[in-house]
């Protein structure tokens, strides 16, 4: 098979560690405002706090250091720690600007782009930063570096740059096996062009080294298809999400091959097929599922409640992002699959089988939903104790209990003034989120919640009081427009300058 990586690792960190500034950061400009913006609305959730100084956020990760609890929040200006320790009183440690992870070639004063998924490797303290091609202001003719940062945070208030892993893609990045290796997601970007994914050994984090295999391989070469994130079940399971549906993989241990029907050995550089496939037509137009998660093992208490139906382990919660539908009454959803009979290698092949639809849910015609064109779809979701905190970009962040699979209910809602948001995280019984156009909000659950989790009562009320609660006020969202190489799936937030690196005129042309 052909070696993806052309460049030695020694020569990679050469080349990255004479190109990583030391200025200053530079905060990025506010938008000019010049439309109205709808009002809040929130029902059983309350604000707790927030991290100053986290606008444009995008991915939030957390590690312990002893007693102290720590926060990694990725933004278009770098990454930022806090400790939050105290809830009440987070606490900045360091920012690792965009002038230190800047590469030769680049404009320090463009946007950091997106590493929509940090992870950080909980014993070595190293955080993984994934580089899209748009970064920087890059633009086409020229050379568009991709790749994964490494970087050291053994101590959070002194965060280094141990260097910049080049390789053909860089949307996500996932550690397998205990951050051995990383699982790199996105567009393939070499001369194959196949949505797949990209395997780094990392073990000597200083000598990164991609290995020359292709894992979870869709469509054929040059057809554009793309994986797009990985997440891993308590069992070990790694999930693949991305264009075709959500496959699953053991990277470890010995199992039988339901592909090949041999019994074999599992690695992350040679996984063994697990479960998966796709989702009907009708529950997810686009095929494209965005990111999943599989209650099993230490986390099932956190899924819906097992039943002679969907017993212990058998489902999969996975996200559409699209854009067809203004209100998601049609695309962009919330979906529960089962996994029961793709156990044997259904998922895999030309044609993946279909996954039986469990239970679906989107904002539309909720109470909390704006009324209208705005951006809806679903985005990141994380689960605790049957309840999910989803992300839905304009509409705001929604908690739905999810223990009758088959009927997913609001319990909740945070829709503030101008909310974009991107992705939640429930941490020490909060839920932490990254709105990129709000910066870092810690949220927590009122009683309601939990009074209409226990009484099964969903708070979804008529489209008309839906209607009320969507006053005018004097400002508008952040808007977003169509990612230049992904179309509406992971969609990029747009200035109203043209002068941006993603500007209103430039967001449809590569950027």
């Amino acid at each position: 098979m052909k070696v993806i990586a052309t460049v030695t690792a020694a020569t990679l960190l050469a080349f990255t560690t004479a190109g990583l500034a030391t200025a200053a950061s530079a905060e990025p400009r506010t938008p000019q405002v010049d439309k109205p913006r709808l009002q809040a609305a929130a029902k059983n959730v309350r604000l707790k706090a927030s991290l100053p100084g986290t606008e444009r956020a995008i991915s939030i990760a957390f590690a312990q250091y002893g007693h102290r609890d720590v926060a990694f929040v990725s933004m278009e200006t770098g990454l930022k720690t806090f400790d939050v320790s105290d809830l009440d009183r987070p606490r900045l440690l360091d920012h690792l600007t965009k002038e230190e992870l800047a590469l030769p070639g680049d404009d320090p004063a463009k946007r950091f782009w997106e590493n929509e998924d940090i992870n950080v490797d909980p014993v070595r303290k190293l955080a993984f930063l994934a580089r899209e091609v748009n970064s920087f202001g890059r633009t086409l003719p020229g050379d568009r570096p991709t790749g994964n940062y490494i970087v050291s945070a053994v101590d959070p208030a002194d965060l280094r740059v141990l260097g910049f892993h080049r390789q053909h893609t860089g949307h996500t990045s996932t550690c397998v096996n205990d951050c051995q290796f990383l699982w790199t997601a996105g567009l393939d970007r070499s001369d194959e062009k196949t949505g797949r994914i990209f395997v780094t050994d990392i073990r000597d984090p200083k000598t990164p080294r991609e290995l020359p295999v292709s894992v979870d391989v869709r469509g054929e070469a040059g057809e554009g298809k793309i994986t797009h994130d990985v997440q891993v079940d308590d069992r070990g399971v790694a999930w693949v999400a991305g264009d075709d549906g959500t496959r699953g993989y053991w990277t470890r241990g010995w199992h039988r091959d339901p592909v090949s029907g041999k019994f074999r050995e599992a690695t992350a550089w040679d996984p063994v097929p697990y479960a998966g496939g796709a989702v009907p037509k009708a529950d997810m137009p686009t095929s494209f599922t965005h990111n999943s998660f599989r209650p099993v093992g230490r986390t099932l208490d956190d899924g819906p409640r097992p039943t002679r139906e969907n017993p212990a382990g058998s489902l999969l919660l996975h996200t559409e992002e699209a854009f067809g539908s203004p209100t998601c009454k049609t695309e962009g959803r919330f979906v529960i699959s089962s996994l029961q009979g793709t156990h044997n290698g259904e998922g895999w092949g030309e044609t993946p089988k279909e996954m039986r639809t469990v239970g679906i849910w989107s904002p539309d015609d909720q109470e909390g939903t704006i009324p209208g064109d705005v951006t809806c779809s679903a985005h990141y979701f994380d689960v605790r104790k049957r309840i999910v905190a989803y992300s839905w970009y304009n509409q705001g962040t929604r908690f739905l209990d999810i223990s009758d699979p088959t009927r997913p209910i609001q319990i909740g809602y945070w829709r503030p003034d101008t909310a974009t948001s991107w992705a939640p995280y429930w941490h020490r019984g909060t839920v932490f989120v990254a709105d990129i156009s709000r910066g870092v909000e810690i949220l927590e659950l009122e009683k309601g919640a939990y009074d209409a989790q226990a009484s099964g009562t969903n708070v979804t009320l008529t489209e008309h009081h839906a209607r009320e609660l969507a006053r005018e006020s004097d400002r508008e969202p952040v808007p977003l427009a169509p990612n230049p190489f992904y179309g509406w799936a992971c969609p990029m937030v747009a200035s109203r300058d043209d002068s941006a690196d993603c500007g209103v005129g430039a967001c449809g042309a590569p950027c």
